[in-house]
């Protein structure tokens, strides 16, 4: 090892123990990201484009190079959960503008009692499981929790639940989630029991037979089923638990479904190649319904850019608004007949989508009122 080298490890070191330190020091989150993503050093200009959107992307966090293609990035006031969903989003952004696919990654966050050492040893074995698994995906624990560990996950979530009993619960209408706090009362088996308002139950029973949970000590969202309603008693039992590592309550922006039908026309090389309608929109995607003979198109071009043509509505169903979007395919649910389309609207457009939504959110809000008084 050269003298240069020397300095700038030790520089690395300091660096690390200095944000460690930091982190207990003000009491404040801290999570650490070890991801691989292969160097080109022949193109130094994409290299400089692709790290100069991450650095940015992540609000200049602490980031560092780990050796063998490997980088480590410190998320400052930033706990386990949020730091999975924000990573997330940076690798779509990646992989649908820089053709760029990070998909071996482990995630931790710092414990009261780690010491710099501890935590990035933790953070390397996530990531050494996520290049062993064969299905891509973000592998993350913390000093008390392995997560990964399904079988312990039972013993895990009963510590939590008993430590802290509070929950936010979510529920969807109309794509608008609408939370609520609430406290465990019971949690066995895979089911957990929750007390919370009367009309909350009282709600919960008109509505979907899905919710989300969100617990602060618990990276994952658990979606689960309503399995029964207890009015009297203000009890909710939830079971056939997921645990997602992100999930709907994590948009940054709502998704509404329209409420009169929006047909859509959608261009591939200047040419309209299908038909859908609108299922659902946001300003920064399109899920779109068609007939599953068309989606079996776009498997052989899902990587390509399309146009997404379709009309406003206003209250009085005048069509007011023409729009033509970029999009490119996020995810294609064969299953269920319909393709999710990431969309870089311009500003105008994205202002014109976003009052569109306002407008709905604002008419679902009022039906929901009456609903409930119901």
């Amino acid at each position: 090892m050269d003298r240069d080298e020397s300095i700038y490890k030790l520089l690395n070191l300091v660096k690390i123990k200095s944000e460690v330190s930091l982190a207990k020091e003000k009491n404040i989150p801290l999570s650490v990201i070890k991801f691989k993503c292969e160097v080109d050093l022949g193109n130094s200009f994409h290299f400089k484009d692709i790290f100069e959107e991450i650095y940015k992307f992540l609000h200049f966090p602490l980031f560092l190079y780990g050796g063998s293609d490997s980088f480590l990035i410190f998320l400052r006031d930033m706990r386990l959960h949020e730091s999975i969903v924000v990573f997330k989003k940076l690798q779509r952004k990646l992989l649908n503008e820089y053709d760029i696919k990070i998909d071996k990654v482990g995630i931790s966050e710092l414990h009261k009692d780690d010491s710099a050492d501890e935590l990035l040893e933790r953070v390397h074995k996530y990531f050494v499981i996520s290049k062993r698994v064969p299905q891509e995906r973000i592998i993350y624990g913390t000093r008390e929790f392995d997560f990964y560990n399904v079988e312990k996950r039972e013993e895990n979530l009963k510590v939590i639940f008993t430590q802290n009993p509070n929950i936010t619960i979510y529920n969807i209408y109309e794509g608008i989630p609408i939370k609520e706090r609430a406290v465990i009362v019971g949690y066995d088996n895979e089911v957990i029991c929750f007390k919370t308002s009367r009309k909350r139950v009282s709600y919960l029973q008109k509505n979907e037979k899905f919710l989300y949970i969100k617990h602060e000590d618990f990276p994952s969202i658990i979606r689960g089923e309503i399995a029964k309603l207890d009015l009297n008693r203000e009890i909710v039992c939830v079971h056939n638990l997921d645990f997602q590592d992100s999930s709907v309550i994590d948009r940054e922006s709502i998704r509404v479904k329209p409420p009169k039908t929006i047909k859509v026309m959608i261009e591939f090389d200047k040419k309209m190649i299908a038909d859908g309608e609108i299922e659902s929109i946001s300003v920064d995607s399109v899920v779109v319904k068609m007939d599953k003979n068309q989606i079996k198109k776009f498997k052989k071009i899902k990587n390509r850019e399309f146009i997404l043509k379709f009309r406003l509505f206003a209250k009085n169903s005048i069509a007011v608004d023409n729009i033509s979007l970029n999009s490119k395919i996020f995810n294609i649910l064969e299953d269920e007949g319909e393709i999710v389309f990431l969309i870089k609207p311009n500003s105008y457009t994205k202002m014109k989508i976003s009052g569109y939504i306002e407008a709905c959110e604002e008419e679902i809000l009022k039906t929901l009122k009456i609903k409930n008084r119901l």
